[in-house]
């Protein structure tokens, strides 16, 4: 009886372990760029925060990203800039933890003044070269050779084989970063092979290890500057030629990028820029946008015929001049168990939407926590709020409708919204009837009131027009509209918001807890208004991903 309980609580901590999701890897290598030259002094706020010592910043640790840099020992540390100086991967690495919000790793092999062509006598610090021969004939620089690829492939076979390999979780690698091509400026004509052969090494090396297929590992790299006084037409045709060739490598256009006075180095606006650049690649071409989702598919609304009018009907919808077709964009999870789901309303000042930032960005960290994610696309209501609402109504009549269907709990589908759409978000929870009514809303940075001084004008105006009749602004100034019956919240915002001020949060914040109203508000003390999922990072980022964590869990 002993044995069979060992055996069976053996079988349960295997099925857990199996079901947990690989740990992600991701894979940096190239010359000064990628090492980093940026003075610390220029960290962004939002990785500033992280640091031990405030002033000097020199000290501090990210929570979950682990790294071997220029090493082959096998060991991962916490990673925090190196040397008083970052490169654009600290941005990457930060955002990842932002998503992930679990350890992940990174091997990293970068050394300033390197190149891949081995005639390049002013290299000092190694070559890249993938070339075969020239590999047979040198060390590792590691060993005080010359091969910078040989160092890089043994520092990922060690670290595989002394930390990832004993992960209980498992672990995947999601993409290959790199940047570099300012010391083979002289080497513009062999460059396109010398890239390429690096890439196809790395690749084959990576498949050799693991006995996984890595042939088609996304390579994610950056141009050089057209300022940099190591430019070279031919360097950067070359980038655009093995990007448009091989299917999966990403070229990010640095073309235009601005440099410290050097000219040869990434100022902070070009290092912070080709650090979220590199974070949204992986997430459209990488495993971190391909977990535990199904594909996205689009529903139209309304097919039958529109209920009212905004006036542009006969303009034909174009998004691009803010005449949306009313729609939703559907994410669903793989999960066998019936799950939440949450309807997404994307913010823009009742005059245009924000459907990225505030809308699809947000998919797959619901999808990541077994939620599934209705993202709607609404008219502009052009001074008539009948239009915007009724086409809320419909989407969440829709996903209740078909909430069988998609494995959905269909009294468990809540309602998100972010500035205007927050205002959105918050009319349906406040004014819906009860077979409409979401189970929960999320408002961020929302516009609540639009009554007195503190209304955002700009989302009156275009949602009640020039002179709204009184009784219109009463009735849309939702603060004014909760009752027992309206649904938990969870409001988060910025108290240097001067776009839409705090005042609308906290009154809707008070009027729910006046009627006893589960609420919960967060007030972060930076990050101003129209952050968004990803589009500008503040310094309480991490710490609003935890408390929305929190709240979600608690549901």
């Amino acid at each position: 009886m002993k044995r069979y309980f060992s055996l069976l609580l053996l079988g349960f901590i295997c099925m857990a372990v199996c079901a947990q999701e690989p740990a992600h890897v991701i894979i940096v290598a190239g010359q000064s760029n990628t090492d980093g030259r940026v003075p610390i002094a220029d960290l962004p706020e939002y990785i500033k925060s992280m640091g031990i010592d405030s002033t000097g910043f020199s000290k501090g640790a990210y929570r979950h990203c682990k790294i071997s840099q220029n090493r082959v020992d096998g060991k991962f540390v916490p990673f925090w800039p190196r040397r008083n100086r970052w490169g654009y991967d600290a941005v990457t690495y930060y955002l990842l933890e932002q998503l992930y919000q679990k350890d992940f790793y990174v091997i990293k092999w970068a050394v300033g003044g390197t190149s891949i062509t081995p005639e390049n006598t002013d290299s000092r610090g190694g070559h890249w070269s993938a070339d075969p021969e020239w590999l047979a004939q040198n060390a590792p620089t590691a060993k005080k050779g010359k091969s910078l690829l040989l160092s890089f492939a043994q520092q990922i076979s060690n670290s595989i084989s002394k930390t990832l390999s004993r992960l209980p979780e498992g672990y995947h690698i999601d993409a290959f970063l790199w940047h570099q091509g300012e010391s083979d400026s002289a080497y513009g004509p062999e460059y396109y092979d010398n890239l390429k052969n690096v890439v196809a090494y790395v690749r084959n090396h990576l498949t050799r290890k693991t006995g996984e297929d890595y042939s088609e590992l996304p390579f994610i790299f950056g141009s050089v500057a057209k300022s940099n006084k190591r430019y070279n037409a031919e360097v950067e045709a070359a980038m655009k030629r093995l990007a448009s060739e091989d299917k999966n490598a990403y070229l990010i256009d640095m073309s235009k990028a601005t440099l410290l006075k050097d000219r040869l180095h990434f100022d902070k606006i070009s290092a912070e820029y080709l650090g979220k650049q590199m974070f949204e690649t992986m997430q459209q071409v990488s495993s971190v946008g391909k977990i535990s989702a199904q594909p996205p598919f689009d529903v139209d609304l309304w097919e039958k015929g529109l209920p009212n009018s905004n006036g542009r009907e006969a303009e034909g919808y174009d998004d691009k001049k803010h005449n949306y077709k009313p729609s939703v964009r559907v994410f669903l999870p793989q999960s066998e168990k019936p799950m939440k789901a949450v309807l997404i309303c994307p913010g823009g000042g009742y005059d245009h939407l924000a459907m990225k930032d505030e809308g699809y960005d947000w998919a797959l960290y619901f999808n990541k926590r077994n939620m599934a994610a209705v993202v709607l696309k609404y008219r502009m209501p052009n001074g008539n709020p009948d239009v915007p609402v009724s086409d809320a109504y419909e989407a969440m009549r829709y996903v209740k409708e078909h909430a069988k269907e998609w494995n959905i709990l269909s009294d468990s589908i809540g309602i998100m919204g972010s500035s205007a759409g927050g205002h959105l978000a918050s009319t349906v929870a406040t004014h819906a009837a009860a077979k409409l009514r979401p189970a929960f809303q999320i408002l961020f940075y929302p516009v609540i009131t639009m009554n007195g001084q503190d209304a955002h004008w700009g989302s009156r105006k275009q949602l009640l027009g020039e002179n709204p009749d009184a009784k219109l602004v009463k009735k849309y100034s939702n603060e004014l509209q909760v009752n027992k019956k309206t649904p938990r919240a969870f409001i988060v915002l910025s108290a240097d918001d001067q776009s839409v001020k705090p005042v609308h949060s906290e009154s809707y914040h008070k009027a729910l807890k006046a009627q006893k109203v589960f609420s919960e508000m967060h007030i972060y003390a930076n990050g101003k208004h129209g952050w968004g999922f990803n589009k500008r990072p503040f310094p309480q980022r991490a710490e609003m991903m935890e408390d929305l964590d929190k709240w979600l869990k608690a549901l």
